[in-house]
């Protein structure tokens, strides 16, 4: 195998690549970039034993061929370069990478024990790659960070087509963050679910940016699911969808009344007053139906005034709040953000008034005073 190809196209690829592996694999040649190059450029590939990502390069590929590079390594060394022409040259030995004034020496993994990379099922649909990587970031902080047994779907992010739209959900039992985005479905098809692994998600949304993207979800939610931009292609193995929480779905939402205020200027409050909070102990936002307000107590004491709109009674709610959970759902919004309340234990929900794509549920402390003091 021989190609040539820009440094700077090379690097961003194999850094992309290579960040989706693990640092030990129990399989020594996953932890390879796998290079395939043909006539139409080449191709290079990581897999971790369920999620598989491909970055294609129209190179120079003067001896058309197949090798394994250590990932990492070839990681490091590309992405010291200059930006200049790299020539990558490859046997079942060894392996060069050479530029006019730098040459570097790597042994090759064993071609032969790279395993057959997974095959997506065909597109089901498209949306926006600006889009996705959007509405990843305004669902991620929901995701569980752990979860085993009858949990475990929560470290994912479910996708589910309602009609002409995307949906994007994620939840961790404290909080349920959703976001829509428009869908063009394929064929006609307007019935497909997946949940999708929460860091598989995140790590590859922004790859995603400034392109259409081709998904292939399977109607049953099981299996494997694909995302397709033509440059990059990604393929991942799903969470059962039974164990995602779907029953959050027909969630109730009733609200007494709401307030209205600016995002910023909330979250600026929280921030002041948690100075006086040793770890995650509550804080709680009182409305009297003209004023509104934020106090903790810890280590101190703090309280302060933010400027609020009212729609209904909210005369005498007060409710405890997790100080970082909330600041999670005011980091998704810019300017005036609605919060829905029924009763200061039940559900309140975050929401631009002026665009409906977008909703953050987050349930306060139940008992806060036996949580300020733990």
């Amino acid at each position: 195998m021989r190609l040539t190809v820009p440094q700077s196209e090379l690097a961003e690829a194999a850094k992309w690549a290579a960040r989706q592996l693990p640092t030990a694999p129990l399989n020594p040649v996953l932890a390879g970039l796998l290079f395939t190059a043909d006539g139409d450029g080449v191709t290079l590939s990581a897999f971790d034993g369920e999620t598989s990502v491909h970055a294609n390069l129209d190179v120079d590929v003067a001896d058309p061929g197949s090798a394994v590079l250590s990932a990492r390594l070839f990681a490091d060394i590309t992405g010291s370069l200059s930006k200049t022409d790299v020539t990558i040259t490859a046997d079942d030995r060894d392996a060069q990478i050479e530029t006019r004034n730098a040459r570097f020496d790597l042994a090759v993994l064993p071609l032969a024990d790279y395993p057959t990379l997974p095959v997506a099922p065909a597109a089901t649909g498209s949306v926006d790659g600006s889009e996705l990587a959007a509405a990843v970031a305004k669902v991620k902080m929901a995701v569980a960070k752990i979860g085993e047994g009858a949990f475990a779907g929560m470290t994912g992010i479910r996708l589910k087509v309602v009609e002409d739209q995307l949906e994007l959900t994620a939840t961790d039992r404290y909080r349920i963050a959703r976001h829509t985005i428009p869908w063009q479905a394929t064929n006609g098809s307007r019935d497909a679910m997946a949940v999708i692994p929460g860091h598989v998600m995140v790590a590859n949304a922004k790859a995603f940016a400034g392109q259409a993207v081709q998904l292939a979800l399977p109607a049953s939610g099981s299996g494997t699911a694909g995302f397709d931009t033509g440059r990059r292609r990604v393929t991942t193995m799903l969470i059962e969808p039974s164990l995602f929480p779907h029953k959050l779905d027909r969630l109730p939402r009733t609200s007494q009344a709401t307030a209205s205020f600016d995002a910023e200027e909330l979250a600026q409050t929280i921030k002041q007053v948690i100075t006086v909070n040793d770890g995650d102990k509550p804080i709680w936002i009182a409305f009297d139906g003209q004023h509104a307000s934020v106090r903790a107590r810890d280590t101190g004491s703090a309280q302060a005034r933010f400027d609020a709109d009212f729609d209904g009674d909210l005369a005498d709610i007060e409710a405890a709040f997790n100080a970082r959970w909330l600041l999670d759902g005011l980091d998704a919004v810019t300017g005036r953000v609605d919060l829905e309340l029924d009763t200061p234990h039940t559900p309140a929900v975050l929401h631009d008034p002026d665009d409906d794509t977008y909703s953050y549920l987050v349930i306060p402390i139940r008992d806060p005073h036996k949580a300020a003091a733990a």
